[in-house]
């Protein structure tokens, strides 16, 4: 909303943006939901003491109830509050003086053995060696489900007390007090406030203990101690570590069973940034939508505005195009790919076809059975609970489509199982469980060919099942590979920029849950491993901004994979394009001297949402301010912003040549 006079647009100067979290709110004050409402911060009234009882004072104005509607104060990442608001009362606060905008919230999802060795950390020509860093009193703020402290990855042995500017807290609650924190991890916040209204509950766990596993793993990821010996049952066993084993941790519990909403998130952050943080870890997804909506988006402006730099997960809802979560430019989208590791194993089909996957079955193994596949209907085929009729089953190989059917199969009588990816995961790698009878996984390809072959036999199918029960890393095993399911560009609402930006390991990565280790999926374990990187990063080049830590990460990725060929893409198996991978791998070593540096100020930023077309008030939302654009946006698009990768867009009426400009 803009002001209410001309001589209150002179005398703008900061702003507190008000965002209602994208729930749906009706019309009766029983159905409250919760929303940002930023605020321009220097239209305060002088009778009031403080923003705080401004804001309370506003509240009081369009609603009657005793309800306490208030839920937080936000003054570093924006400029406002947080309420539980009916939609009248809503649009009632958009009509007050002073206020912005005002935003509902949404309810958002959150989406390591081998990793630094395949990044070439460990070597003894890699980073760690080479500079002699290893994080040294950076610290990383986890926005995620918080942490298991009692994990040997958060030992806190060689470390000191950490520095003085560090002003953060570890808070007490449920199974977690004070004690929990160490050296490692040096503060434990948990926000619940919105979700907790949204959600209609009380939470009785409210706490930074991680009943989840999330958040323990992508932090275990980004900076855990180095731990001997660490494994998942065996398998992946090693020196498991995090990118920057030596760097502090900052817990910010802001996802819960349900999800995280937007609120919760934006207050985690603000805090974030006044505790101290120099990066920001965010593994949760958000929706594309225009920039001045979106919470998150006007958070992660607020946290670069401040020197914080962001890293954000791309998404796991791909192979599609233009799925992409966290599409800000201020910030560093990451995909997911493969790493040189795999669990070999191979199947043989009577017909002497060959097959190849991979199995984590415990003990060497080597068979031959009768082979079937339930196709009766969609449970059968992906062998659900109860779905198997024991006589079809008993004594046989079973081909399932999914994953995570061992239980079933056995049930009914099954000696083995094949499970086969669905279509969207094309050759993903996805064993991680270890399955008590035989069993092999193998790509969608693979089950197609084999389902054939059970056609043309019917009753007379055979599969020899081989299972080595090792674990083979090295140049033997292409990588990386991009994962089918890390979401894609381009984005549909900011096509100038590229996105993801690149791409970090992702695939059965092992990291801490609980007191052990586990093999997770996802583009959220990708993302703490370049906010690990990033941190490195930080620790040598102190004075470098989030622009210039992205540029150099972005210019020193790579895009071919460890046979010298094109990366490619797990769901078709050629060549990886742009928009899945982005500028390419990261590789921490190059990323320390990257040459050229495309560097960004707010004002460069400030242009391309005037390039968007915004209105200066939907860039107010997010800069704070009513800023201008400069006289030379005129003659520039979304496109010139000084990115340290290139997207552009060809029309079919349009120029057959664009001329594009970058400044280092």
């Amino acid at each position: 909303m803009a002001p209410k006079s001309p001589l209150a647009a002179m005398l703008l100067i900061h702003l507190a943006v008000s965002v209602v979290c994208l729930g749906t709110a009706e019309n009766d004050i029983t159905s409250r939901k919760p929303h940002i409402v930023q605020i321009i911060k220097s239209m305060k009234p002088r009778h009031f003491t403080s923003h705080h009882d401004w804001y309370a004072s506003m509240l009081d104005t369009i609603s009657q109830s005793d309800e306490k509607l208030l839920l937080y104060t936000y003054g570093i990442v924006l400029h406002g509050f947080s309420a539980i608001l009916s939609k009248v009362e809503a649009e009632a606060m958009e009509r007050l003086e002073g206020c912005l905008a005002v935003i509902p919230c949404s309810l958002e999802k959150i989406d390591t053995t081998r990793s630094p060795d395949f990044l070439g950390l460990a070597s003894s020509s890699g980073l760690w060696s080479e500079y002699s860093t290893y994080g040294e009193d950076v610290i990383v703020g986890m926005i995620d489900t918080g942490v298991w402290p009692e994990s040997k990855s958060f030992n806190d042995q060689g470390l000191g007390p950490p520095q003085s500017r560090w002003k953060g807290e570890c808070e007490s609650g449920w199974m977690f007090d004070s004690s929990d924190c160490n050296n490692k991890i040096i503060g434990a916040r948990y926000f619940f406030k919105a979700y907790q209204q949204f959600q209609n509950i009380t939470l009785n766990e409210t706490s930074p203990r991680d009943t989840n596993g999330h958040g323990t793993h992508t932090s275990s990821i980004a900076a855990g101690a180095a731990v001997p010996d660490s494994n998942y049952l065996g398998v992946a066993n090693g020196i498991a570590t995090g990118m920057a084993p030596q760097a502090r941790l900052a817990i910010y519990k802001t996802c819960w069973a349900e999800g995280c909403y937007d609120a919760d998130t934006v207050a985690a952050m603000e805090q974030a940034i006044s505790d101290g943080v120099d990066i920001i870890s965010i593994s949760i997804s958000s929706r594309d939508v225009p920039f001045y909506l979106s919470p998150r988006a006007i958070a992660t402006y607020g946290a670069i505005k401040n020197g914080v730099f962001v890293s954000a997960s791309a998404g796991n809802t791909g192979p599609s195009s233009s799925t992409l979560s966290n599409t800000e430019p201020w910030i560093i989208t990451v995909g997911a790919a493969s790493v040189d590791r795999d669990y070999p194993a191979s199947l043989v089909l009577g017909n002497g076809q060959v097959f190849t996957g991979s199995s984590m079955y415990s003990a060497a193994f080597q068979f031959l059975a009768p082979l079937v596949y339930e196709s009766t209907n969609e449970h059968s085929r992906r062998c659900l609970a109860g779905s198997l009729d024991p006589r079809a089953v008993m004594g046989k190989i079973v081909l399932c489509d999914g994953m995570r059917q061992v239980s079933e199969v056995a049930r009914a009588g099954g000696v083995g199982m094949i499970v086969a990816n669905e279509k969207l995961r094309g050759a993903d790698q996805q064993v991680t469980d270890r399955y008590n009878l035989p069993s092999i996984h193998v790509s969608y390809t693979a089950g197609e060919e084999i389902k054939a072959y059970i056609d043309s036999t019917g009753n007379n199918a055979t599969a020899a099942l081989n299972i080595t029960a090792t674990t083979v890393v090295g140049n033997q095993i292409t990588a990386p590979i991009v994962a089918a399911f890390s979401s894609r560009g381009k984005s549909e609402g900011y096509p100038h920029i590229l996105k993801p930006d690149l791409i970090a390991p992702g695939m059965l990565i092992l990291g801490a849950v609980g007191s052990g280790y586990q093999l997770l999926s996802g583009t959220s374990m990708a993302c703490p491993h370049v906010s690990g990187i990033a941190e490195l990063l930080k620790s040598i080049h102190p004075t470098w901004t989030p622009a210039a830590i992205k540029s150099a990460l972005l210019t020193s990725s790579y895009t071919l994979d460890n046979a010298g060929q094109p990366i490619r893409d797990s769901y078709t198996m050629e060549a990886a394009n742009p928009f899945a991978m982005g500028a390419g791998h990261v590789d921490p070593l190059a990323a320390v001297n990257p040459g050229l540096v495309y560097d960004i100020e707010l004002q460069d930023y400030i242009d391309f949402l005037c390039n968007l077309n915004y209105t200066r008030q939907q860039i107010a939302t997010l800069t704070h301010d009513y800023d201008s654009c400069t006289k030379s946006t005129s003659t520039l698009e979304a496109g010139d912003l000084n990115y340290p990768s290139f997207s552009v867009l060809f029309h079919s009426n349009g120029a057959a040549v664009q001329t594009k400009r970058r400044r280092v």
